[in-house]
């Protein structure tokens, strides 16, 4: 029997009151409670001295007890039993990913990590600081079947009343931002209709008063085609042209109104125009403009807001950081850095090859780092003063350095340009940074056996004049 901290609650209703275990054969009293034949028959069997009262409420039936079978709680039980046991057999197939030439069973698995874990290797989740926060839970078999089908490297873990399913991370922000762009949406076509109610009326005015107009001047052409001593030809003339002139000029201004409001109405009913909108108006300092892009590899620039320093600000669409004098209150979290002016990518990787671009000025450090980098130290922090990060750095006057395990290598190369590529080939086992300009130019590259997912880093240490970078592109 399961102990009293692993039952669920389905379990306890499903628990016989008297021999306190799963159903089997339920029968139902009178009273509605319900318990498996073979108990009934053992209590009845010891009552035959005594009146038989229920064990739940002590409901007293007589000598004839009328019981039934519970068909849909016989149902329920052999459903819950079979999925126990289906889950028990998968948990017993889960073996460690860490442990390659053996097959070991998993004790745990680390839902950030994204890994099953023996005995041994659990052991630097449940003592290393660097691995607080990550969720340990009994072995998942279905683990790949957890991921979202639109973002692949992201786990379902938020529930969305709205469409009553599992979405990640990505899909929440997009949720977020969808509904920030709906309420948008709203506000820019009240104003638009607006606008359209307010030049509508105006111009309704503007031919009501042509009309008027033109019934007085009628008015005195009667009158004076009625005395033709003070009519000639050419006057004539001269005001029918005028008045056609009039009538030409109101046509053609609301012709050409009604052609810019409706191109205007087009522009608000799609994406683009309450998108660019929006960054307008969050946006209060100058980020890189870039082209458009899909979803899916827009997501791919997003900056991590868990992990960014209070010493630095990112943008609105999680592109681009920059440093700042002041010190900002972001929530309290495991994963950012306090003493550093760093941020990772939200998006890190553990197979493959993967390339970002960067745009950088002033004093910066472009690097590669491990999800495990330390978070919380001045100096072991900073990427590539430690085992866990390659970094790139230029220090804000010319001089261009790589540094990893608090090895510094000068670049004999002066950078002329402010975009910076990254590859990382986990097959080849390479980091690779270079300029991108015209041309590419390899400034370093590092070599070395990449065991776990890494990521994007970003690092500003000036902050007169600002230090700035943004990610323009990832694949």
């Amino acid at each position: 029997m399961m102990d009293e901290a692993e039952k669920t609650r389905l379990e306890e209703m499903l628990m016989c009151p008297v021999c306190h275990d799963i159903f089997k054969d339920p029968r139902q009293l009178p009273c509605g409670h319900s318990m498996c034949l073979d108990c009934l028959e053992n209590l009845m069997d010891h009552s035959f001295d005594a009146p038989f009262r229920c064990p739940d409420c002590r409901a007293h039936f007589g000598q004839v007890i009328g019981i039934q079978r519970s068909y849909t709680l016989t149902n329920i039980v052999e459903d819950f039993r079979i999925n126990r046991q289906i889950k028990e057999q998968q948990t017993k197939c889960v073996y460690c990913d860490y442990c390659r030439d053996t097959q070991t069973t998993a004790v745990k698995t680390c839902l950030k990590c994204e890994v099953s874990l023996c005995h041994e290797h659990v052991r630097d989740h449940q003592e290393l600081p660097v691995f607080t926060g990550h969720p340990l839970i009994e072995p998942l078999s279905d683990l790949m079947e957890r991921k979202c089908p639109q973002h692949e490297d992201q786990v379902l873990k938020f529930y969305c009343s709205s469409s009553r399913r599992y979405i990640c991370n990505i899909c929440a922000l997009e949720s977020k931002q969808q509904n920030a762009a709906t309420e948008v949406s709203g506000v820019l076509r009240r104003q638009l209709t607006e606008f359209l109610d307010q030049k509508f009326n105006t111009l309704t005015e503007q031919m009501a008063e042509s009309r008027d107009f033109l019934k007085r001047v009628h008015i005195n052409i009667q009158h004076q085609m009625m005395n033709p001593a003070a009519l000639t030809h050419n006057g004539v003339t001269v005001v029918l042209l005028f008045l056609w002139f009039i009538v030409l000029y109101y046509a053609y201004s609301f012709s050409v109104e009604n052609q810019m409001l409706t191109e205007e109405l087009k522009k608000q009913q799609n994406g683009d125009y309450i998108l660019s909108g929006m960054a307008d108006l969050l946006i209060d300092y100058s980020v890189t403009r870039h082209k458009p892009l899909k979803r899916e590899t827009q997501a791919l620039l997003w900056l991590d807001m868990n992990t960014v320093s209070p010493f630095l600000r990112v943008s609105a669409d999680l592109q681009t950081v920059e440093s700042v004098l002041t010190k900002i209150d972001y929530p309290i979290s495991e994963g950012r850095f306090n003493e550093t002016p760093q941020v990772l990518s939200y998006h890190c990787f553990s197979s493959g090859t993967h390339i970002w671009e960067v745009e950088a000025e002033g004093h910066w450090d472009v690097a590669v780092s491990y999800q495990s980098i330390q978070r919380k130290s001045r100096v072991s922090s900073r990427f590539g003063h430690n085992a866990k990060s390659w970094s790139l750095s230029h220090d804000g006057k010319g001089g261009l350095f790589v540094y990893h395990d608090n090895i510094q290598t000068s670049v004999a190369v002066v950078l002329k340009s402010s975009r910076i590529a990254v590859v990382v080939n986990f097959d080849k086992g390479s980091i690779l940074f270079s300029a991108v300009d015209y041309t590419s130019t390899i400034l370093h590259q590092f070599n070395t056996e990449l065991t776990g997912p890494v990521c994007l880093g970003l690092g500003l240490h000036a902050v007169v004049p600002t230090s700035r970078a943004s990610v323009v592109k990832a694949a």
